[in-house]
């Protein structure tokens, strides 16, 4: 079968309905993995089952491969996604394993950057994030494009053959700060400029939210397949998603404490659950979605239930819905001002808290540090900065053969000042300028240089148990307590770290252009 759901999710002819498996660990024979595969084949057979997406390691476990499961599905004629996230292999084995999928017909693909580790064989395993999520988008349509390569011959060029990957992006509507909010936004943007083709949400209960969504692509003319996120909820589900465990799914105290009372019924609150997801479902399609993307199922009887059950509220009008569904977190961020109206988004208005800028709430993360680093890029380190061209021709000379002392002297001194100033972990590409200062291998858990991933909650970085300040909350803040709204920190090429520069001098790289923020030069 032709497994390229390009012409079914771009035909806007109906509404889709794809559904999320989870895979398990240990081999697919075994009694802990037969219930998900029974399932899968029970879904195969399912009609108003328009295709079936398989996790990657889900939570940051090590389970067994997507593809072992979707060669079943496709067998039994059904559509895959594969999700393919970089957390577990670098930027070959991420490549090595798109080849393997192309050439076995798995061409849809959600590109992620991936949950980071919290399980492994003896111990929690080392993430690698060699890449991040744009990258690897980047990569997957470069592949798309015709892949080039170097030849066997010195000087000489490949070009591969194309590969024909349909490419998707998560986005995580449900921040509860500007800063988080807005650069989840730019992100989207930044990712559907590099490939992706379709969107999958990240996880969370506040239809206002997941309309404001809808309402940002509209007004950015994003005109991109997306899919409502459906998880069915269990008591146990909802408590750790309340306390944020799992990066990306959210669920408020207010729709915690209502799962306390429905719970105490004979069902324990299963006819609440199966409810509230098909009223998520008729949501989503009126409001004008793609599809539903139903996850939190592993029995075909609920999955069944769901579906029977919005089938009742066709003949409902959504928007009576909306009040049930709607549980913001508390102070949550709106990117657009209420309608009152139908209690969703206004998209004749940005919040006010966007359109009157007021530095006083932004300047909590810009430092004395901060200001120097400015003061110094604009004096020295800017393309066309005063102090550039001698620098230039200053580290031309230390390149000579006779200036090797000199060169290690300057060195060692850039390595001792970066590191005491900016905790520099010496990677000779550096991305400071690109984040307002702030060093992605250092301060970041998931080196995300092209925007944040999606698992911040509450401002504060997923992984780091001391409450650091996700970097990318830090770096908006900054950016807009000097230049407002006027420029974005992802307009720019897609940045992929060049590893041949490991352990050199990234002042000598910047001023000879061999580090990836040459391309400036150009512009």
């Amino acid at each position: 079968m032709n497994n390229n759901l390009k012409d079914l999710f771009e035909s806007k002819e109906k509404f889709l309905l794809g559904i999320e498996l989870v895979t398990t660990r240990g081999i697919a024979q075994q009694k802990n993995s037969q219930g998900v595969i029974s399932f899968a084949d029970e879904l195969a057979k399912d009609n108003t089952l328009n295709w079936i997406s398989i996790t990657d390691n889900a939570g940051g476990n090590p389970m067994f491969a997507p593809d072992y499961l979707g060669k079943r599905i496709m067998e039994n004629g059904k559509h895959t996604i594969i999700h393919i996230a970089c957390k577990d292999f670098n930027r070959n084995g991420l490549e090595s394993m798109a080849w393997k999928y192309a050439s076995e017909g798995f061409n849809n693909l959600l590109a992620l950057s991936g949950d980071y580790p919290i399980d492994g064989y003896n111990n929690i395993a080392q993430p690698v994030f060699d890449i991040d999520s744009v990258g690897l988008l980047k990569m997957l349509e470069d592949m798309n494009n015709g892949l080039n390569i170097k030849g066997r011959k010195p000087g000489t060029v490949v070009t591969l053959d194309k590969t024909d990957f349909y490419l998707g992006c998560a986005v995580s509507p449900f921040k509860t700060s500007e800063a988080e909010q807005v650069m989840q936004y730019e992100k989207l943007k930044y990712k559907i400029k590099a490939g992706a083709k379709f969107i999958v949400p990240q996880l969370g209960y506040n239809i206002r939210k997941s309309h404001e969504l809808l309402t940002y692509l509209r007004e950015n003319n994003l005109n991109v397949p997306v899919f409502g996120n459906i998880y069915k909820l269990s008591p146990v589900v909802a408590g750790i998603f309340n306390k944020g465990m799992i990066p990306g799914c959210v669920v408020s105290d207010d729709l915690l404490a209502r799962i306390d009372k429905e719970k105490q019924a004979e069902d324990k609150g299963k006819k609440f659950f199966i409810d509230y997801a098909a009223k998520q479902y008729a949501a989503f399609k009126g409001m004008g979605y793609s599809g539903a993307y139903l996850g939190g199922v592993a029995k075909y009887d609920d999955f069944a239930e769901i579906l029977e059950k919005a089938e009742e509220y066709k003949s409902h009008d959504w928007r009576d819905f909306v009040p049930e569904l709607t549980s913001p977190l508390k102070n949550e961020f709106y990117f657009y001002s209420l309608n009152k109206e139908n209690q969703l988004s206004d998209a004749e208005n940005k919040n006010s808290r966007l359109v009157d800028y007021k530095k006083s709430f932004y300047s909590k993360h810009v430092s004395f540090g901060y200001r120097f680093s400015r003061l110094v890029h604009s004096l020295a380190f800017g393309y066309k900065a005063p102090l550039f061209k001698p620098l230039k021709f200053r580290f031309k000379i230390l390149e000579g053969k006779g200036f090797r002392g000199w060169r290690n002297f300057c060195y060692f001194h850039e390595r001792m000042t970066k590191a005491a100033i900016f905790s520099c972990k010496d990677c000779g590409d550096c991305s400071l300028p690109d984040i307002t200062y702030l060093c992605p291998e250092s301060q970041c858990a998931k080196n995300q240089r092209n925007g944040p991933c999606g698992g911040s909650f509450l401002d504060k970085c997923e992984v780091t148990k001391n409450g650091k300040y996700c970097i990318w909350v830090k770096a908006y803040s900054r950016n807009k307590y000097f230049n407002k709204d006027k420029e974005c920190l992802l307009q720019r090429p897609v940045v992929i770290k060049n590893n041949e520069l490991q352990d050199t001098s990234g002042w000598a790289n910047c001023f000879l252009l061999r580090d990836h923020n040459a391309y400036k030069t150009k512009e």
